[in-house]
């Protein structure tokens, strides 16, 4: 306030009911000059809100299209995982069978005498 003399004291002397009065123009002066500087940050306040909640909104989105993609690769890694014990397992059996020819060749070429011998005693 611009007069300094116009305070609750001073008119108290005066009467009560100016006291009460003058308490009451103070606080409203002193709520006026708060309400001007908090009414441009509640402004900013809202305004920044709502650039939030559309962000938040794209942001779900982004999160939203990333679990597909991550349900994606899940997805692909087990296909992956099964495919590769697929081959180890095809790649097992084909050393199993080439192992098995090589005895059996041995097994042939070692009995190979033996159908002499045994023609010779029948």
């Amino acid at each position: 306030m611009p007069n300094e003399k116009f305070n609750a004291e001073s008119a108290a002397k005066a009467s009560s009911a100016a006291a009460g009065l003058c308490k009451w123009v103070l606080a409203m002066e002193c709520y006026d000059r708060v309400a001007k500087v908090v009414a441009p940050k509640k402004e900013a306040l809202e305004k920044t809100q709502a650039a939030l909640a559309i962000t938040m909104g794209e942001l779900n989105k982004k999160k939203a299209s990333l679990k597909v993609v991550q349900d994606d690769l899940a997805a692909l890694q087990a296909n992956l995982a099964g495919a590769e014990k697929k081959k180890k397992d095809l790649l097992d059996q084909v050393d199993l069978c080439g192992k098995k020819l090589v005895r059996a060749k041995q097994l042939i070429e070692s009995l190979g005498g033996e159908k002499t011998k045994w023609g010779i005693f029948v």
